[in-house]
């Protein structure tokens, strides 16, 4: 069933997620999962970080391919501002 979106409803009590990146994505149940996380200090030994899950974001196939096109279009911008530099692929030697 495709509807069209009327309006979107800005809720300002929604909770805000940071992240320093995601752990795993996977595809389970045709859901789509990405487990996020944060590095957090040790506050007892102050010297080890420890890597925390903070949330978990699920979505239809059809929503993360919307967002894998936002972020594309994101990195293009940040790569066009030299925010960002593409990784160049090493060439393999033949054997």
């Amino acid at each position: 069933m495709n509807q069209r979106v009327e309006k979107i409803i800005d809720r300002p009590d929604a909770r805000e997620i940071f992240c320093d990146g995601a752990l795993a994505i996977s595809f389970r149940q045709d859901v789509l999962r990405l487990t996020l996380y944060s590095d957090r200090i040790d506050a007892v030994e102050r010297a080890n970080i420890n890597r925390v899950v903070v949330g978990q974001l699920s979505m239809p196939p059809a929503g993360f391919v919307d967002l894998y096109n936002q972020m594309t279009a994101v990195m293009a911008r940040l790569t066009q501002a030299g925010k960002v530099h593409p990784v160049e692929q090493k060439q393999q030697q033949p054997s």
